[in-house]
C-alpha cells in the first residue's frame, strides 16, 4: 500500500499497531528498525522509541515467526514514495479471510492512494503459454514498490485493490460505477475493488480469468501500467506509463 497519510504520529500508530494486536493470529513476535534489527514485540516500547528519536527512525520492521508467519515494514514519514507492504508466507488458507480483513482495518488507517491484497500461485517460469505468460502477468502487477510507482503508476488491479485521493481521481465516475468487479465506497473516502466474491475462496484459474477480465476493462482508463514483455527469456516483465499516469507524473 501506498499511504496517504504519515504514521509518525502518535496516536495513528498506536491505531496501526492495534489492528495486529486485536488478532491473536496476528500479533508480531519481533519488531525493529531496519532489516538487521530482530527486538521481542512490545507495542508501547516500540510507541515511545519512535517519539523518542534517539535515534530517529524512519521506517519499521513488524515480524511474526510462529504458527503463522509474516514479515513486512512501513515507513513513518508522508510522502510520494511511502510504502506498506506485508508478505504472508504458507498461510493455510482457513487463515485467508482474516488476512482480507487484517488488509482493510490497515487501509481505514493508512488511506491508501493504491493498494493491493492478492494471493499468489506459483507460475510457469519460463512461460510456454500465452495463459502462462497471463499468470506471471498477474503476479508480477500484484508487486507494486516504491520504485516503480512513481514512473509506471499502479501496475494493475489484483484479488482486492484499494484507491484514493488523487490516483481515485484519475478514473471518471462513469468507469468506476461500469468495473465487472464488486466495487464498494469505504467510509474513509476510498473505494475497494473485489475482482470477485469473497477472493479468499477462490481458486487459482477463476482467478486469472476474472482479473483478465477487469484488466481488459482498465485499459481504456489508460491509468494502469502498460507491461513489456521479455520474449527472449519469457520470465521477465517490465513496466512504463500509461497516457494518463503521464499527464499525472508531469504536473
Amino acid at each position: 500500500m501506498f499511504p496517504s497519510v504519515s504514521l509518525n504520529d502518535e496516536d495513528r500508530l498506536n491505531s496501526l499497531l492495534e489492528v495486529f494486536s486485536s488478532l491473536d493470529d496476528f500479533i508480531p513476535t519481533h519488531w525493529g528498525h531496519n532489516e538487521k534489527v530482530r527486538l521481542e514485540y512490545n507495542q508501547s516500547e516500540l510507541v515511545e522509541r519512535v517519539k523518542l528519536k534517539e535515534p530517529v527512525f524512519s521506517e519499521i520492521y513488524l515480524e511474526k515467526n510462529d504458527n503463522i508467519k509474516y514479515s513486512g515494514r512501513f515507513q513513518l514519514n508522508m510522502n510520494f514514495r511511502s510504502f506498506l507492504e506485508f508478505d504472508f508466507r504458507s498461510v493455510p488458507k482457513k487463515h485467508w479471510a482474516s488476512i482480507f480483513k487484517l488488509c482493510d482495518e490497515i487501509a481505514q488507517i493508512v488511506k491508501p492512494r493504491y493498494g493491493i491484497s492478492h494471493m499468489f500461485w506459483p507460475s510457469k517460469i519460463p512461460w510456454e503459454t500465452d495463459r502462462e505468460r497471463m499468470h506471471r502477468w498477474m503476479n508480477l502487477s500484484s508487486q507494486p514498490a516504491p520504485v516503480n510507482f512513481g514512473p509506471s503508476g499502479p501496475l494493475g488491479i489484483s484479488a482486492r485493490t484499494y484507491f484514493s485521493g488523487e490516483v481515485l481521481g484519475l478514473f471518471n465516475e462513469e468507469f468506476l460505477q461500469n468495473i465487472p468487479a464488486n466495487v464498494e465506497k469505504l467510509d474513509w473516502g476510498g473505494i475497494r475493488i473485489d475482482i470477485v466474491d469473497k477472493p479468499w475462496e477462490v481458486d487459482a484459474d477463476t482467478l486469472l480469468d476474472q482479473w483478465l477480465k477487469v484488466m481488459q476493462y482498465f485499459e481504456e482508463s489508460q491509468v494502469i501500467a502498460l507491461p513489456n514483455f521479455n520474449i527472449k527469456d519469457r520470465r521477465s516483465i517490465s513496466f512504463s506509463p500509461n497516457a494518463v499516469w503521464k499527464r499525472y507524473i508531469e504536473k
